[in-house]
C-alpha cells in the first residue's frame, strides 16, 4: 500500500485557504487545485511498502515518537522548483517552535522509515502545503501574482494536534487518504488505531 506519515489539516487554516483558492484560482491561469479534505502536512513518504512494514514502522513511531501540539505561523508562499519551470504553489510555515517540534517527530519518522527498508529522504523538514500543481507553466507574472496574493492573505496558525499514519489510494478524482494509526499530542506518544 501507498503510505505517509502527516499532521491532518486544521480547520480554521483550511476554512482560510479555502476562501483564498476561491478568491484566487479564478484569477490565476489554469492548475489542478488541491482538495481541501486532503491538506496536510507531510512528515514522512514511505510510498508503497507492505501491510507488515507499515505496522513495524508504526511501532517504531509508539516507541520513540512524542507528538507535540504545536502552533505553526504562516511562512508565506512557495513555488516549486524555486529555479526553472514552476510545478507546484502552496503555503508555507515560519520557522520557529512548531516547526522544529514538527521537524523532530520528522527525523524520528525517518529512522524508522530507514529502519523498514525506505530510502533515505536528507533533505531538511520543511512543512508545507500544497494549493495547486500547474499543468501548464505560470509565467512569471502569474507565479508573482500568487505570490504577493498569499502573502497578503491572513491564514491563521495551523495547530497541530496529531500525527497520523495514512494509506493513500489514487482515484480518478483524486487521492483518498484513509487514517491507519493516529497518535495525539494528549496521549503523549501512546499510539492508537484511527
Amino acid at each position: 500500500m501507498r503510505v505517509f506519515l502527516a499532521v491532518p489539516g486544521d480547520p480554521d487554516w483550511v476554512a482560510s485557504a479555502r476562501e483564498f483558492g476561491a478568491r484566487w484560482r479564478p484569477v490565476l491561469p489554469p492548475a489542478a487545485w488541491t482538495k481541501p479534505e486532503s491538506w496536510h502536512l507531510t512528515l514522512r513518504f514511505l510510498g508503497e511498502i507492505e501491510e507488515t512494514a507499515a505496522a513495524r514502522f508504526a511501532e517504531a513511531l509508539t516507541a520513540e515518537a512524542a507528538i507535540p501540539e504545536a502552533a505553526l505561523p504562516p511562512g508565506g508562499p512557495v513555488v516549486f522548483p524555486p529555479h526553472g519551470r514552476p510545478r507546484v504553489a502552496g503555503i508555507g510555515f515560519a520557522p520557529g517552535a512548531g516547526v522544529d517540534a514538527l521537524a523532530a517527530v520528522a527525523r524520528t519518522a525517518e529512522r524508522a522509515a530507514r529502519a523498514i527498508g525506505c530510502d533515505p529522504e536528507d533533505r531538511p523538514y520543511r512543512p508545507h502545503v500544497t494549493l495547486a500543481r500547474m499543468r501548464e507553466s505560470w509565467g512569471r507574472e502569474a507565479v508573482e501574482t500568487f505570490r504577493e496574493a498569499a502573502a497578503a492573505w491572513s491564514f491563521p496558525a495551523w495547530r497541530a494536534q496529531s500525527v497520523v499514519l495514512y494509506a493513500s489510494r489514487l482515484d480518478p478524482s483524486g487521492a483518498v487518504h484513509t487514517p491507519l494509526r493516529e497518535w495525539t499530542a494528549a496521549a503523549e506518544a501512546r499510539g492508537r488505531t484511527a
